[in-house]
């Protein structure tokens, strides 16, 4: 009875067709002396040069398959933008907007937006998080090529609005350096 094809052959059967053979040859010799087994050596270089898992490596292997060379660079960017974005919200978790300083509206978009990479069906936050319609509707906006505009335009005038009279810096107070040495001298 004849094997499959396992997961890793077409993991380095990629890199072959990548020109990054060489590169992984070069890790896996260097993994091996790190690690007991050289299956453990192969797991690690692989997680390291793109690996997600046996399922997306298996759907990159019948895009090969099915269109060549052509199909292959955007399974992979995919797969990579995927990978990077859970790397993302893992490090910078979750946020409860009520703690933050902005409208709740604004917090929630402000605090989302590093989950919404690629197409809104990959998203990693949906529309019932939303704490309003108009909410989503501004994620959207901000997230399909206007992040600097919900930047600049949204956050920064927050930022002006927000500050307090007494944050706007120094200002004259109209008082004279004699005043002023009088005044600090009496609360001594």
């Amino acid at each position: 009875m004849a094997r499959g094809t396992t997961t890793r052959t077409l993991f380095i059967n990629r890199m072959k067709r990548e020109g990054r053979h060489a590169e992984w040859k070069r890790r896996y010799t260097q993994a091996k002396k790190e690690h007991e087994n050289w299956k453990e050596a192969s797991d690690t270089v692989m997680e390291e040069m793109g690996f997600v898992d046996s399922k997306v490596e298996r759907e990159i292997h019948e895009k090969f398959l099915k269109y060549g060379m052509q199909g292959l660079p955007d399974a992979i960017q995919a797969a990579q933008d995927s990978e990077d974005q859970q790397e993302l919200i893992e490090i910078l978790g979750d946020y409860d907007i009520n703690d933050s300083d902005l409208p709740v509206d604004i917090a929630f978009v402000f605090h989302n937006l590093h989950r919404t990479k690629g197409e809104m069906a990959n998203w990693k936050v949906t529309p019932d998080q939303a704490p309003t319609p108009g909410s989503w509707a501004m994620l959207v906006w901000a997230s399909t090529g206007n992040q600097t505009k919900f930047m600049e335009k949204v956050i920064g005038e927050q930022l002006k609005s927000g500050r307090a009279a007494e944050d706007q810096g120094m200002r004259d107070t109209g008082e004279s350096i004699e005043q002023i040495t009088k005044m600090l001298q009496e609360l001594l």
